[in-house]
């Protein structure tokens, strides 16, 4: 893979959404885009907070079922909570192995700066069975077969847990579909989906291009909940099923939801 030119003048998607949930991997370009859309959907931080500490509940409650392999796909970068901050949430790998020690972990993203990054976050091989690697969810059997992956300890033969959190609604219905399904059929039996998307309460596709202007505009597609359940076709939801990211298991039960019209819903899916 060749090493993308770096500008911090350049906003970047995956720092963003660092800066959305308050870290420090983020430059003035990314703070600035990152209000620009805060100006137009005023709950941005909100909702991004909501799906990492789903994130965090449903990748622990995957490894306390003894699942020891993580693909986070689309993962921007392996961001943890800023220092003195209360840790709701946790990066996939911390979360994971907090539970399970040793678990192999692979950050996966098409955006080439945001793996370099993620690889310098991650120390460059300082944590043996995580890495960062470039790939497209678009193409689940090439991930399933990186040799990077492999090389981290991934055994295809073994359950495993892919995460999809806020990336499928960068894609039309039919490919989401398409990527969720390919995965649940390639994956051993006991493995899991874990998905967040965009809900569009039944609307067609809406380009919401206007709001990520600074970073060249890419398309959300708004998918309907029947959309979104169709993901799930073949696995066995885990309750509480298909709800507002902050009402998957709630931690501690009975906790405050956030808003209670998150555009983004979330669920998980084991394979039988």
């Amino acid at each position: 893979m060749s090493t993308p030119s770096f500008d911090p003048a350049k906003p970047n998607v995956a720092r963003m959404y660092d800066y959305w949930l308050g870290g420090t991997d983020n430059f003035e370009a990314d703070r600035e885009a990152a209000e620009a859309v805060r100006r137009v959907r005023p709950n941005v931080a909100e909702q991004a907070l909501d799906n990492k500490r789903f994130q965090t509940r449903a990748v622990s409650y995957v490894a306390g079922r003894g699942v020891r392999q993580f693909l986070d796909v689309g993962s921007g970068l392996p961001t943890s909570p800023p220092p003195g901050a209360e840790p709701a949430w946790l990066s996939t790998h911390e979360a994971a192995r907090r539970v399970t020690q040793g678990a192999v972990v692979a950050y996966v993203d098409h955006d080439l700066t945001a793996v370099e990054h993620a690889r310098a976050l991650l120390g460059a091989g300082r944590l043996p069975g995580v890495v960062a690697t470039a790939g497209d969810m678009q193409d689940p059997e090439a991930i399933l077969a990186d040799g990077d992956i492999r090389a981290a300890g991934f055994d295809p033969d073994a359950p495993a847990c892919v995460v999809l959190a806020c990336v499928l609604h960068f894609v039309d219905a039919a490919t989401a579909r398409a990527i969720a399904s390919t995965f649940t059929r390639r994956l051993a039996p006991g493995s899991y989906l874990v998905i967040s998307v965009g809900f569009g309460r039944g609307r067609a596709g809406t380009d919401f291009a206007s709001s990520y202007n600074a970073q060249a505009g890419p398309r959300i597609y708004a998918h309907s909940r029947d959309e979104i359940s169709g993901l799930f076709d073949g696995l066995d939801l885990v309750p509480p099923g298909i709800v507002p990211t902050s009402a998957w298991q709630p931690d501690p039960p009975g906790a405050p939801l956030g808003d209670a019209e998150t555009a983004i819903l979330a669920g998980v899916g084991r394979r039988p």
